[in-house]
């Protein structure tokens, strides 16, 4: 009798399912760990991609501002058309629309030889035509080389033009202001005219960017970007300095206004939210830097 070959049982030792069992695991084990990586990768990304357009939005618009700062107004040794103090800085230009905001001279009358009617008015000569000014406008009261800003609270029309009411403040954007202090105004020469003001500071967290000041003189802004940690800002001067402000006044003649070739920015900007996959659950920071300089400074000064 021929014998009879036994058939082998069909399926899997259990030597050979525990094999796969461990390979499948770590093979598991290893696809989730990619999953895992990758997602912690994509949210850290998205993260720092936000605060990367909140630092390219910063940075376009200074950059736009800074570059238009001291168009049609040179800056002197004691005044400047760019200032920064703490964390704020201040910018000042001739608005054209598309002229130049027109200048209107003082008005001399019987009563008020120089133009000056008290101590917080003017007159003014427009030539007949209202002028364009209104209430709330900053304009700059130029007597000789002498500046001064005023904040327009009223005009008026009277006998051969138009009447100026300010504010009584001194100062104004860190500049002298007003028409006191030993101003001593002649009968002819001086004038005013209406001023842009582009200013930026942190406000807790968040950027501020203002066009105009209130009533009393502080400024009015909205919100330009968010999650700002630190907001510092220096000048750079010819000599190679950087201060925190400039000075006209103490006897050193290289960190006067007109001595100003720059403005360095150095921000720490914040993501708008925490993500406990990201950065142990902290907040993610980056900190940018800009260097930026105001053609127009340098156009002004080396102007013949």
């Amino acid at each position: 009798m021929t014998p009879v070959a036994r058939a082998r049982p069909a399926g899997f030792t259990l030597v050979e399912l525990m094999i796969a069992m461990v390979i499948g695991v770590l093979v598991l084990s290893a696809g989730m760990s990619l999953a895992l990586t990758s997602w912690r990768n994509t949210r850290a990304l998205t993260l720092r991609d936000g605060i990367e357009r909140n630092a390219r939005f910063i940075g376009t618009g200074l950059e736009r501002d800074i570059q238009e700062t001291g168009v049609g107004v040179e800056s002197r040794p004691g005044w400047g058309s760019l200032a920064v103090w703490n964390d704020t800085i201040t910018m000042l230009r001739v608005p054209y629309a598309p002229a130049a905001a027109p200048v209107y001279p003082t008005l001399p009358t019987p009563n008020f030889p120089n133009g000056a009617c008290g101590a917080t008015c003017l007159e003014i000569n427009t030539g007949g035509p209202a002028p364009a000014l209104a209430a709330g406008d900053l304009v700059r009261f130029q007597v000789g080389t002498e500046r001064r800003l005023l904040l327009l609270t009223g005009i008026t029309p009277v006998t051969g033009g138009y009447r100026l009411q300010f504010t009584s403040t001194v100062t104004l954007l860190g500049r002298p202001a007003g028409t006191g202090g030993g101003l001593v105004i002649p009968a002819n020469g001086p004038f005013v005219q209406r001023l842009a003001l582009v200013a930026y500071w942190r406000q807790g967290t968040t950027l501020m960017r203002a066009e105009q000041l209130d009533p009393t003189g502080a400024l009015v802004g909205q919100a330009f970007g968010t999650g700002v940690q630190r907001f510092d800002v220096a000048l750079g001067f010819l000599d190679g300095e950087e201060l925190t402000a400039a000075n006209g006044t103490d006897g050193d003649a290289s960190n006067n206004y007109d001595q100003i070739t720059g403005v360095r920015i150095i921000a720490t900007l914040a993501a708008d939210r925490a993500d406990q996959s990201v950065n142990g659950g902290a907040v993610l920071t980056r900190t940018r830097e800009w260097w930026l300089v105001p053609r127009n400074l340098i156009y002004e000064r080396n102007r013949i």
